[in-house]
């Protein structure tokens, strides 16, 4: 504990509050410009680069890499060229304030997300961690969230990862094994 805040609580505060103080500076055009550059071009590489593939070379699996980086360059490029242009129509309509406010929105999306798989992992890799998290104030609020956030997630990963989560949930509905630690 720091000043009485447990290390795991000012750990998700510092993520939430950099997220989404970066994502108002960045904007939201920018963020959604960024993340579909790497979402939509790694797509773009994985489905079409078999097919480009042996029209830059013969040697395998060289030429798979290849027509894999290129195609994400191209796709990457395509998509800030894009982005160029609607941050100039975004400047053009004086729309910038509402921008901003977007981005702060998806940046705090984004740290929620950071902060789900942060917990996540802490649950899951030792038990030091995992204490950390169930003497926090936030550990219950994630541990309950937590689960139906695992829902949008593919069934074969949902059922790897559901059973550990709903160990760490019911952790939280019987008293802890340890005593609390008082400030």
């Amino acid at each position: 504990m720091i000043g009485g805040i447990p290390i795991y609580d000012l750990v998700i505060g510092l993520i939430l509050l950099w997220t989404t103080v970066y994502g108002a500076i960045r904007g939201f055009a920018w963020q959604v410009a960024s993340l579909s550059s790497l979402v939509v071009s790694a797509w773009a590489a994985v489905r079409w680069s078999p097919s480009v593939a042996p029209h830059l070379s013969r040697q395998e699996p060289w030429n798979r890499y290849l027509a894999m980086l290129l195609i994400f360059v191209v796709c990457s490029l395509i998509i800030w060229l894009v982005f160029r242009y609607v941050a100039k129509w975004i400047q053009r309509v004086r729309l910038e304030g509402f921008d901003r406010q977007m981005g702060a929105l998806l940046g705090l999306a984004k740290g929620i997300l950071l902060c789900f798989v942060l917990t996540f992992f802490a649950i899951t890799l030792s038990e030091g961690t995992k204490r950390l998290v169930l003497e926090s104030h936030s550990g219950p609020w994630v541990a309950a969230l937590l689960p139906r956030a695992v829902r949008i997630l593919p069934p074969e990963v949902r059922n790897s990862v559901g059973e550990t989560i709903h160990k760490f949930k019911e952790q939280f509905s019987e008293p802890p094994a340890f005593p609390p630690t008082v400030p």
